[in-house]
């Protein structure tokens, strides 16, 4: 499945930068990683997603995750935007939230791909 990711999150005053880079490194086996004063992004095509992918059939929540990219899905664009808990990536978990839950900020995640509804299928493993 082709595509390109983009996760960013920003990375607070209180925050230790390698705990953040962690939190990412659990979730997305990216290609790069780009460090900024206040902000992390990592990048990276379909393999990048491998972790992502086993996490939600371990955390059997491959329909949910489904039913929210599908709900979020903009059909005129060829982009997937969602909001993972830093909070839970760290701990190496997947949590989708539709709205900033914590003071920290969560991971912003930006799926570049020809055909989203198919990406959705293949990520979620959805072969109902």
């Amino acid at each position: 499945m082709n595509c390109k990711i983009e996760a960013t999150t920003t990375v607070n005053p209180t925050e230790n930068l390698n705990k953040v880079i962690e939190a990412l490194s659990n979730i997305f086996d990216y290609d790069d990683l780009f460090i900024t004063k206040n902000q992390v992004t990592v990048t990276g095509s379909s393999s990048s997603l491998v972790f992502f992918r086993e996490f939600l059939e371990k955390q059997q929540i491959r329909d949910t995750t489904r039913q929210i990219l599908l709900k979020v899905l903009n059909q005129d664009s060829d982009k997937i935007k969602l909001k993972i808990s830093k909070q839970a990536a760290f701990v190496g978990k997947i949590n989708i939230v539709e709205e900033d839950l914590s003071s920290l900020g969560e991971i912003e995640v930006i799926i570049h791909t020809e055909n989203p509804e198919e990406f959705i299928e293949w990520l979620c493993n959805y072969d109902h």
